[in-house]
């Protein structure tokens, strides 16, 4: 087998790990249409952004500051990714003076905030939680890259009464299986393509065996966390 086989099979695995972030977190969330008791969402409707807030990660969609406050108790702070992971503040950026972005929190209710600013400060930037009964939505800044970051600022305005409601499996779940097609089409196009007649076998296995690889992660989804770990101990290696 060629060094060059080599790096090309070792770089469909790098790539197939980001898919697998992406594969297993659009395989593993919930839609929601309603809330439940023990669930917290944050909507923006001018975005059409509807996602449950996790207590866990960053990488597990959006998250809530520990560290912060509940909803009109104080400072909340609310993070979430641009780029993988689903990128639930994807456009986070269009949010503009006066827009209304929605709270709904176990306990609580629904929890309204208007959009005062938004601001863009260095990556090491620490925000503080003693802002009163405000609400900072952040995320990394520019688009694809860590450099910055991004924070919108919205001030309490009304709590309304909270209303039990329900979950439903995440209709964006095909994505998972989207990619998971571009992926074998990607792999099978390299081999059809690469001119070393005698190693297109080994694409070929990989190709195939990196596409179920990623089928069971749509299957049984592995924590967005874990794989990160891994991608950063490969970057280390190759010095990436």
């Amino acid at each position: 087998m060629k060094l060059s086989t080599i790096l090309i099979i070792t770089g469909m695995f790098i790539i197939s790990l980001y898919c697998l972030i992406e594969v297993s977190y659009y395989a593993s969330q919930i839609n929601v249409e309603n809330n439940i008791t023990k669930t917290s969402i944050v909507s923006i409707p001018s975005l059409d952004i509807n996602q449950k807030i996790n207590n866990k990660s960053v990488s597990y969609g959006v998250y809530h500051e520990p560290e912060s406050y509940k909803p009109g108790k104080g400072t909340v702070i609310i993070f979430g990714h641009r780029t993988l992971y689903g990128s639930p503040f994807l456009k986070l950026d269009k949010l503009k003076k006066g827009d209304t972005v929605f709270l709904d929190w176990a306990g609580i209710g629904k929890v309204e905030y208007i959009v005062n600013r938004s601001f863009v400060v260095p990556a090491s930037y620490r925000i503080s939680v003693k802002q009163g009964k405000k609400l900072f939505l952040i995320t990394c800044h520019p688009l694809g890259s860590t450099k910055d970051r991004l924070i919108v600022e919205a001030q309490f305005k009304k709590i309304y009464p909270f209303q039990k409601i329900l979950t439903y499996d995440n209709p964006q779940s095909y994505y998972a299986l989207i990619i998971i097609l571009g992926f074998l089409i990607g792999g099978l196009s390299a081999t059809y393509l690469y001119p070393v007649d005698d190693d297109k076998i080994w694409l070929l296995i990989a190709t195939i065996g990196l596409s179920l690889f990623l089928t069971l992660g749509y299957l049984f989804p592995i924590p967005p966390e874990f794989i990160s770990t891994q991608l950063s101990n490969i970057n280390n290696i190759f010095g990436i």
